[in-house]
């Protein structure tokens, strides 16, 4: 079917649900809603016909009760879910046909066009052989309070899809045809039939589980397909090279990340990492009893090595099953192997984890990967090559990828809650009285000396507050870790609000009392603008310190650096933010060169363009050059994994498309993207973030009132009330009110409103602002790909704002003096960015770059729309009751539920 017909099936089954399970005259005001929404923005506009259908749009949502604002308000939440899915599905067959019609040759941002491209680009075999000997990619698992979609509901939609490609096969039987939509129906009938959020506030092994949910449906058979493009693709262009090592990989923040997460707490991460290695421990024993199955070779016809041999001698006495198979299957040595490398893994499968964790005094004769590693590379060194390089090939690399751990497990904590854990324990210890008080000079002098003395001696527990206590109790979990399973289990520990080297050694001499500081990655992240510009001084003041270095070299001299989307760009605004990122990133590279530090840039990226987000090519394409190197670590946040990688084929175009960009990027000077910045273009940029950010600030920051603006013109206190992530949407140290906001929920509650203010204010005063003229900035648009994505990813977030809807949040402002100020303030700079947008660009509309993103947007608008019409009217009958606590403030509450989410679906953001 082509994506017409699937959408037009898909909505009359919708209508279906809706007349059975509702009333026909429910849906009639919902095609009554759906008439006039469309009617709205059809025509001129300002016409008389757009007017009258706005006002007829606007009565009819004025009229509804709370209890039918409900059902009107699913049916199109649950609209843009079923259009989610018909576009996916959509993307993953325009895919299928692309590979079709290109055979043999590669499809366009694949791992085989970027080799073929550095082949004909003059890259030798010995440079691709270095790149290949660092390249290390990954991608970290977060969970964000920003996925507005159960997990219940992803299911259920997901069963629909797996029927839309049945429908689509066209050679079904019609009784096939006949019970397909009869399975659609169902689904969509029990959906209309289920909450949208969740009736608890979400724990965090409910969030564990279901990021591990995606790394056992989707990533634990892509990875090892993109890995074989890898071969073949280096077979064909670089022969006799291959890439030796896991460079592509999973990490976690889920269940450790800390950061202004009371929820997460050192039994919590123990809990994680049970529940990381129950999984691999389970997908790898169910894999290898089906290869032992298949693996029914003969000894007499092929005959095991000597190694292989003396292996399976040393593990006897075998275990009992294994001896009954031995007893049936005498002559099958490689059927008798991997059985008894299941049966290891059955044994694993018994280990309380948890508690080995937390014991004092745990035992760690644990099984780790390379107890698995070592058979299977001897036993496919045994057997015909065309057999070892199928099933044992990817059985090999599902252990070298995902270990027993399925995905590292990354622990974050805030600067500020390390340093006063660090403080109180040195007060204990009478060293010092007021550590976290100092400044970072005084710190950093301090725990040079305390990193070069010997370890204090420590009671088995020190006499300090619970929250100290916790804190050394994580670092004592990663030692034992560590120790017991083995270090791939843990990731890097990421310091948030990194300010300076002292933050940085507070981690060290932390992990060094608790006896895991070799080797452990100690990796700073700088958020706000006065921190990446001060990172360059702050790595290079910690290269120079003997103790960071002798660390350093623990870690074979490599230096992993985060920097943070979502707090600049809150702090300083889009164009600000971005060209703040860009130049941390060149000076931090060019500091470790000349440390001689091997580095990784982490990047943390979010769904939104305010947040780092849009298309992951591009972005990576566009950073500044040698800055990759075949190094590179980013974030995927929120609703960015369902949306990106619920669809196989979908996300292994994403995950090749990034690979991709990380190849090519890593060798700039052969490429175009490689050629120096021209002076004239650093110059105007430096200019135009200057007034960007004065623009930016002056409204957000110094505009009195304006943070009550933003409370009131959002559905903000909505959001932080749902139930969609463990962790707080504010933080709970700072005074300061927009301080303590996560960026997530701030970025959330814009978009909510249309205003997307976060995703372009202030780039048009800046641009206006240039020193160069047009036609120079229409060569710098042409020929820079940062400056070439700043711009495509402002028109994204130009084209899905729409401040005729903010407009009506507006209204909402009590004080209407005041909110027109600050309107007519927003709606000028938002006039000044599209024209300013549009002349550089040379573009007629916004998105006319890309097509078929601008035409999705345009036609989801008349649909998001009603949406936006009942949440204004919700939010404005909520703040007028007396009691926000009453029955009908909860059935309210339930209808804004219903149009965030159908927001959220509808423009495919939310923070």
């Amino acid at each position: 079917m082509e994506i017409a017909a699937t959408i037009r099936l898909l909505g009359e089954l919708l209508g279906q649900v809706i007349t059975t399970e509702e009333s026909p005259g429910i849906f009639d005001l919902e095609e009554r809603v759906r008439g006039y929404a469309k009617a709205r923005r059809s025509g001129l506009a300002g016409s008389p016909q757009r007017v009258q259908a706005a006002n007829r749009l606007a009565r009819e949502i004025r009229a509804l009760t709370s209890q039918s604002a409900r059902p009107v308000a699913g049916a199109f939440k649950l609209y843009f879910d079923l259009v989610n899915l018909a576009e996916e599905n959509f993307r993953a067959n325009l895919l299928r046909q692309e590979e079709f019609a290109n055979h043999p040759h590669p499809i366009h941002d694949s791992i085989g066009e970027a080799i073929n491209v550095l082949k004909d680009s003059g890259v030798s075999h010995d440079e691709m052989g270095q790149l290949l000997d660092d390249l290390h990619i990954e991608l970290v698992l977060t969970a964000h309070p920003t996925e507005a979609k159960r997990r219940t509901i992803l299911s259920k939609l997901q069963r629909i899809a797996m029927q839309i490609r049945r429908l689509e096969r066209g050679d079904l039987p019609p009784r096939q045809v006949v019970s397909s939509r009869k399975a659609i129906l169902e689904e969509i009938t029990a959906l209309w039939h289920t909450d949208p959020a969740r009736t608890t506030r979400i724990k965090v092994t409910d969030e564990i589980r279901t990021t591990l949910y995606f790394v056992d449906e989707v990533f634990w058979d892509v990875l090892p397909r993109i890995y074989a493009d890898l071969d073949a693709a280096l077979a064909q262009h670089y022969p006799g090279l291959k890439a030796t090592h896991p460079w592509l990989s999973l990490a976690s923040w889920v269940g450790g990340d800390r950061d202004g997460n009371p929820n997460v707490t050192h039994a919590v991460t123990a809990e994680a990492l049970r529940l990381h290695r129950g999984l691999a421990v389970e997908r790898h024993r169910l894999t290898l009893q089906d290869t032992a199955r298949r693996l029914s070779l003969s000894a007499s016809r092929v005959p095991p090595t000597p190694e292989l041999a003396a292996w399976f001698e040393s593990r006897r006495p075998l275990p009992a099953h294994v001896s009954f198979l031995e007893s049936r299957y005498s002559n099958e040595p490689y059927r008798l192997a991997i059985s008894l490398l299941a049966d290891d893994l059955a044994e694993a499968s018994k280990d309380d984890v948890t508690a080995c964790l937390l014991s004092r005094n745990p035992t760690n004769n644990r099984l780790r990967s390379n107890d698995f590693i070592y058979p299977l590379k001897i036993i496919r060194q045994s057997i015909p090559e065309l057999v070892a390089d199928g099933l044992p090939l990817t059985v090999q690399r599902h252990f070298e990828i995902f270990g027993l751990h399925a995905a590292r497990l990354d622990i974050r904590e805030d600067s500020s809650r390390l340093s006063e854990a660090l403080g109180e324990l040195l007060r204990a210890l009478g060293i010092h009285a007021h550590f976290e008080h100092a400044n970072q000079a005084e710190r950093l002098v301090l725990l040079t000396e305390l990193l070069a003395s010997p370890k204090p001696d420590f009671a088995p527990q020190p006499g300090v507050t619970p929250r100290t206590a916790e804190t050394f109790a994580l670092f004592q979990l990663v030692n034992r870790t560590r120790e017991v399973y083995g270090a791939e289990l843990i990731g890097p520990v990421v310091i948030s609000m990194a300010r300076g080297a002292a933050d940085v050694l507070a981690v060290l001499l932390l992990a060094r009392w608790a006896g895991c500081a070799n080797c452990l990655d100690i990796v700073p992240l700088f958020e706000t603008l006065d921190d990446l510009r001060a990172a360059p001084k702050v790595m290079s003041e910690l290269f120079n310190l003997d103790v960071y270095r002798a660390h350093l070299a623990t870690c074979r001299d490599h230096q992993m650096v985060m920097v943070g989307y979502s707090d600049s760009n809150k702090d300083g605004g889009y164009l600000a933010a971005n060209w703040a990122l860009y130049r941390a990133q060149e000076d931090i590279a060019q500091v470790c060169k000349q440390h001689g530090v091997r580095f990784t840039l982490f990047h943390g990226r979010g769904g939104t363009v305010a947040r780092g987000g849009g298309p992951a090519n591009r972005a990576i394409r566009a950073q500044p050059p040698a800055t990759v190197q075949g190094r590179f670590r980013l974030t995927e946040q929120g609703e960015v994994i369902s949306s990106r990688y619920a669809e196989p084929q979908l996300a292994y175009r994403h995950l090749e498309q990034i690979i991709n960009a990380v190849l090519l990027s890593s060798f700039p000077d052969k490429m175009d993207h490689g050629r120096a910045v021209q002076e004239k273009w650093r110059v105007a940029m430096n200019g135009m973030a200057v007034a960007a950010h004065r623009a930016y600030r002056r409204l957000v920051y110094e505009t009195p009132g304006f943070i009550d603006y933003w409370l009131v013109v959002t559905p903000i206190e909505e959001i932080q009330r749902l139930q969609i992530g463990s962790r707080p949407a504010v933080r709970q140290s700072e005074e300061n009110s927009l301080a303590r906001v996560r960026a997530i929920p701030w970025v959330f509650s814009w978009m909510q409103s249309r205003f997307n203010l976060p995703g372009w204010y202030g780039l048009g005063s800046g641009l206006a602002a240039s020193p160069l003229a047009l036609p120079e900035m229409k060569e710098m648009y042409a020929e820079w790909p940062f400056f070439r994505s700043l711009f495509d990813n402002a028109e994204m977030s130009l084209l899905k704002a729409d401040l005729d809807i903010a407009a009506l949040y507006s209204a909402l402002m009590p004080d209407q003096v005041f909110a027109k100020r600050i309107f007519d303030d927003i709606q000028r700079e938002y006039d000044r960015t599209q024209e300013l947008v549009l002349a550089i660009s040379g573009h007629a509309q916004l998105m006319d770059g890309d097509p078929s993103i601008q035409r999705s947007i345009h036609l989801r608008n008349p649909y998001i729309d009603p949406l936006n019409y009942i949440q204004v009217e919700m939010l404005q009958r909520l703040r007028a009751l007396v009691n926000p606590d009453c029955e009908e403030a909860e059935q309210l509450r339930q209808v804004v539920v219903l149009t965030i989410n159908g927001i959220a679906a509808g423009l495919r953001n939310t923070g």
